[in-house]
């Protein structure tokens, strides 16, 4: 992940950032588990996609 920071102006993935072993050990001590942080990533999406498409601002390409 460090190799890409701050290249090409990418965000690092959510694949990179869970692998972070800073990551992993702050998980590791809040006893928050992997699957916990993808299920609200992904109910992020949900609901951003939702308030986007009550106000039509999504693009076919973050839909």
């Amino acid at each position: 992940m460090r190799d890409r920071l701050f290249r090409d102006n990418t965000e690092p993935t959510i694949d990179e950032l869970l692998s972070d072993p800073i990551a992993q050990l702050l998980r590791k001590r809040d006893g928050i588990e992997i699957g916990d942080v993808r299920a609200a990533v992904e109910q992020a999406k949900t609901a951003l996609r939702q308030r986007c498409l009550a106000r039509s601002c999504l693009t076919g390409a973050a839909a």
